[in-house]
């Protein structure tokens, strides 16, 4: 494999963590940062010129609308570095890694992912192309190129897989009458539980029926039953329930509409 150029300029790091990672595997900032920091010790014996961090953004999100990440594809020039820890914190997407990857050569940066390959950099300065009889395809950027293209469809489908046990797991909570996020639904209200989640206690908010509201909704389901409409059925527990005088033909809708939470079996 070619070797990147001696000379060097910056050398930038960069960090991208979603809050699903940052909630469920514990991918932090401050771990990314540790390993290129001391990779960069070691291999160079420099400090970090520089640090892009895109906290809370998805690696769905293409390079050139992340703003921090933007940033270090604006600055960067012929022989800087980029260390990244790997593959999925620059991007889960194939295509987008396909478009960068040229960019990244033809600036003349290299570009290492510290955690999964060490010291081996996975993109690094095109040479000028030769001419006639002399000229060859150098078969390091193609190899280069397969191994990157894997690696990305591999991180794609770690994230589809990511994003289907996360959203599972909403749904089983919100099946046993636990909050998923917001306020709490209209018939319940909020009491906090401390419950186990692997090795340590979590607080989960448990929906609790409030009765005059769990009376009304029972009317709101009796109503669509009989085939009424959303102001006929808000005139109706208006006529029938006290204190719920005013209460709106959008709050019906948006009490039929809910999927998991509000109705009173």
């Amino acid at each position: 494999m070619s070797n990147p150029k001696k000379q060097i300029r910056n050398i930038y790091g960069y960090c991208r963590v979603s809050t699903i990672e940052q909630a469920e595997n514990g991918i932090s900032i401050d771990t990314q940062k540790k390993l290129i920091t001391d990779f960069v010790q070691e291999k160079f014996n420099r400090d970090i010129t520089e640090w892009f961090v895109d906290a809370g953004v998805s690696g769905t999100v293409p390079i050139n609308q992340r703003e921090q990440c933007r940033a270090m594809t604006d600055v960067i020039d012929e022989y800087d570095i980029v260390i990244a820890t790997r593959i999925d914190r620059l991007s889960r997407s194939c295509n987008d890694l396909l478009q960068t990857i040229p960019h990244l050569e033809a600036s003349g940066v290299t570009l290492y992912l510290c955690e999964q390959f060490n010291d081996m950099p996975v993109v690094y300065p095109k040479e000028m192309a030769t001419k006639g009889l002399e000229s060859k395809y150098d078969m390091n950027i193609l190899v280069n190129q397969i191994m990157l293209m894997v690696l990305s469809a591999v991180a794609e489908m770690e994230f589809e897989n990511t994003k289907k046990k996360f959203a599972e797991g909403k749904i089983a909570w919100a099946q046993k009458g636990y909050s998923i996020g917001g306020t709490a639904p209209f018939g319940f209200e909020f009491l906090e539980e401390r419950l186990p989640h692997g090795n340590r206690m979590k607080t989960r908010k448990k929906l609790v029926e409030i009765p005059e509201e769990q009376a009304v909704i029972q009317t709101i389901e009796k109503c669509k039953q009989r085939g009424l409409g959303a102001r006929r059925i808000a005139k109706q527990v208006a006529n029938t329930h006290a204190g719920f005088e005013k209460f709106s033909p959008n709050k019906v809708v948006k009490i039929l509409n809910r999927k998991f939470q509000g109705v009173s079996t």
